[in-house]
């Protein structure tokens, strides 16, 4: 089976690392693929991200919307119709693509303009899209102007009506859609969670540092509520409760908020990131709202303890394997410092690992979704 599929080169995106989780799992039973990207610059190095891939089964197109920036067509846009009627040399592009190639089916990560063109495309040649679901777009647009808001909303909704399938990495997730995009019952939705590579879930030693270390990890932006992290690190300070605090993020992140005594660290790969993770004592992830939430997941599969918002879909994986008390609201930073106090430098019980390795497990997760996109086929084949 050919599997097209959108890529994003974020080393710091929940997108990069799920996808290239599936495509290794996938890449061993001999399946091929069509990579789509789209970047706004006329430069850009090579994607490293995906080299290890042999270019006979891992396709990769490149396109450039240099010429075509999104908040330009935005200002000038009313409708959906005019936003696609602008990106029509793209969605040409994206079906000779497709007519070339001749995918089976398109898997899309994320609900963004690339995945909403492609799935235009998609349908366009008769290719059964899959939509796997990574932020909610409508979430994600709420501090923008009502006529923005509108147009995003009018792109999710066209993912959602364009896929055959759709893939939900929570509960929550699923709910969030329902109740704020489609206002109804997701037809064919599957609930899924993001599969971990097997780097997190092999057995590792957790560095027993004297010091106490608290770390917040993604891209800064405001859905992410990074600046709760910020304030929480001010907190424990004022209680003098001595801990160093390190932030890793994207390099363009404007951080004038950000307290100088916490450490900024630049986007890692997994093995980077791998050793980051076991030593710290806590990873706290503030979010207002996460589909899922990979970097919480990745750490607590090491056996480092972590904090998440409840508002982030992970929290119903933790919940499930007796992991509660890592779960809590970042309404009151008080509350939050003392849980952060209870909980750094702990310890996650083996019984409680197992259970959340085996939930994540790329291989089992992966099956799942790949059942998904046998369906989808099966179903445009009748």
């Amino acid at each position: 089976m050919k599997i097209a599929i959108n890529l994003t080169r974020e080393k710091v995106g929940g997108i990069t690392s799920s996808n290239i989780n599936l495509i290794n799992y996938l890449y061993k039973l001999n399946y091929e693929f069509t990579g789509i990207e789209l970047v706004g610059r006329m430069h850009m190095e090579g994607p490293a991200l995906f080299r290890s891939f042999a270019p006979e089964i891992f396709d990769h197109h490149i396109i450039s919307t240099h010429h075509l920036p999104l908040q330009n067509i935005l200002r000038r846009s009313n409708s959906l119709q005019e936003v696609k009627k602008a990106y029509r040399e793209p969605i040409k592009i994206i079906r000779k693509i497709l007519r070339q190639t001749r995918p089976d089916v398109v898997l899309l990560s994320g609900t963004y303009y690339l995945p909403w063109l492609i799935s235009i495309a998609a349908k366009k040649e008769k290719i059964p899209v899959v939509l796997w679901y990574s932020g909610v777009l409508t979430k994600e647009m709420e501090h923008k102007s009502a006529r923005i808001r509108r147009i995003f909303l009018w792109v999710e909704k066209a993912i959602i009506k364009n896929a055959s399938q759709v893939i939900f990495p929570s509960e929550l997730c699923k709910k969030t859609v329902e109740d704020l995009v489609t206002k109804r019952k997701v037809k064919n939705g599957h609930i899924i969670p993001n599969p971990m590579a097997s780097i997190f879930t092999d057995p590792s030693v957790v560095d027993d540092s004297e010091d106490r270390t608290i770390a917040a990890i993604g891209r800064y932006s405001k859905i992410k509520n990074f600046d709760k992290f910020f304030e929480l690190h001010l907190e424990l300070q004022k209680r003098k409760w001595r801990h160093t605090a390190s932030f890793v993020t994207n390099p363009d992140a404007n951080l004038e908020q950000m307290p100088k005594s916490i450490n900024v660290l630049p986007s890692m790969k997994p093995d980077e990131l791998k050793k980051f993770y076991l030593k710290q004592g806590l990873i706290v992830c503030p979010s207002t709202f996460e589909t899922f939430g990979n970097v919480p997941m990745e750490a607590a599969c090491l056996g480092i303890p972590v904090l998440v918002n409840e508002t982030m879909g992970c929290a119903e994986i933790l919940k499930k394997v007796g992991l509660a008390n890592m779960v809590i609201s970042f309404n009151d930073i008080s509350k939050v410092a003392d849980r952060v106090e209870e909980l750094c430098d702990q310890s996650i019980l083996p019984k409680q690992l197992n259970a959340l390795k085996k939930i994540l497990d790329t291989n089992f997760v992966s099956e799942g979704i790949r059942t998904v996109l046998n369906a989808a086929v099966n179903k445009n084949s009748k």
